[in-house]
């Protein structure tokens, strides 16, 4: 599941035109340029998924060495501010590109600036909360069971649109979630069941402990994007939707960079309650190698939210957020390569659930007559094109 900046344009399948609206040339011209190169938009989602995978474990393994997971998610979430610069130039290259004052005046629809400030900063330390949770959970479990716990967002997230959004609650979504909830089941405790660690008590409560953790990063999230629906509709409530998906990247990338600013500033506070609490006494890096590390940790975050940003943007979002449960194999393959841990193939067999669970909770309504209006598009398209292989026919 996606904010809904990432959604709320018109990015999906439906802005595919309709094919009888088309003369052939226009057809001939629609099918060089509707979709970026099938090989184009693989690559992309396959850096998403990989950006997310290497995440986790470099994420997980940093803190072996510098065990201070709310700086590090400081540094992830600052790093966003440099989004700014690569809107600037795209605005700047691309033929549809604005002034960056009218891009960020048209960005900020019913906001004032002032509104702006406050309640991305909300949003900023709300998503420093589910990430803090998440990296710390990552301390006490695998990356594996992380990531496949962390796909409870989906779940947790359609009911709480239905909560506090007003959606409503039908038969295909709790068909969804509860196919989703079990495929999680079987990807999450078999490992758990077979634990090998002896009985180990403390082992045992640190699991249990990563497991509430993380459980608790998905329900943070799921907060944070129906808050973050809510703040959308209110800002965009007077604004035209965006016209193009160039517009629409450039908007996310804008409130990406915004989140960085935000974070940068109001989450400093959060960081001295960690210290003076105790709980993560602040040091800076004891060594240039660990310094280098944190940097690059940053660098992986913030080209895994560039690549999400941009699988949407070359997809649609529904095929980003059901690939998103790819990352469960994925995981368990790279536990397997960095620490030797066994695959659970019983865990791995319940991986499709998980996918048919998401499939059926991003299904639209209007999914039926998207899908109609793309097989007249391509009807028409193999109608011309085999016109023009025959003159005679047509």
């Amino acid at each position: 599941m996606l904010p809904s900046e990432y959604t709320d344009s018109d990015t999906s399948s439906s802005s595919m035109p309709r094919a009888t609206a088309l003369t052939p040339l226009l057809l001939a011209e629609e099918l060089k340029h509707t979709s970026p190169s099938l090989l184009t938009s693989i690559t992309i989602v396959t850096l998403y998924l990989i950006t997310w995978v290497s995440q986790s474990e470099y994420a997980q393994d940093i803190t072996t060495e510098y065990n201070k997971p709310g700086f590090i998610c400081y540094l992830n979430h600052s790093i966003l501010v440099l989004m700014f610069p690569l809107v600037w130039l795209a605005l700047k290259l691309h033929p549809e590109g604005k002034k960056m004052s009218e891009h960020l005046h048209h960005w900020r629809g019913t906001y004032s600036w002032r509104d702006v400030s406050w309640v991305y900063s909300i949003v900023a330390v709300e998503y420093a909360v589910c990430i803090w949770s998440w990296v710390l959970g990552l301390t006490m479990i695998s990356v594996s069971s992380s990531n496949a716990l962390y796909q409870l967002q989906c779940v947790f997230t359609v009911w709480f649109a239905c909560l506090f959004l007003g959606e409503k609650m039908d038969k295909r979504k709790w068909l969804g979630c509860t196919v989703a909830f079990v495929g999680i089941i079987g990807v999450v405790l078999p490992p758990y069941l077979m634990d090998d660690s002896g009985g180990d008590e403390d082992t045992s409560k640190n699991t249990l402990l990563g497991t509430v953790l993380t459980v608790m990063s998905a329900v943070t999230w799921a907060v944070y994007e129906v808050g973050y629906t809510y703040v959308s509709d209110v800002k965009n409530a007077d604004t035209p939707l965006t016209s193009s998906k160039f517009e629409s990247i450039m908007e996310t990338m804008t409130t990406l960079g915004m989140i960085g600013i935000a974070n940068a500033v109001a989450v400093i506070p959060l960081l001295f309650v960690l210290h003076f609490s105790g709980q993560e006494k602040f040091a800076l890096p004891e060594t240039s190698e660990i310094a280098v590390r944190l940097f690059t940790n940053a660098c992986l975050s913030f080209i895994f939210d560039l690549s999400f940003a941009l699988a949407i943007y070359l997809t649609n979002p529904v095929i980003v957020s059901i690939s998103s449960a790819l990352v469960i194999p994925l995981s368990f393959v790279a536990d397997w390569l960095l620490h030797n841990y066994a695959i659970n193939w019983f865990s791995i067999g319940a991986t499709p659930l998980v996918l048919i669970g998401l499939f059926i909770l991003n299904k639209d309504e209007d999914d039926d007559e998207d899908l109609e209006d793309y097989l007249l598009f391509a009807a028409g398209a193999q109608q011309f094109l085999k016109s023009e292989e025959n003159p005679d026919v047509a």
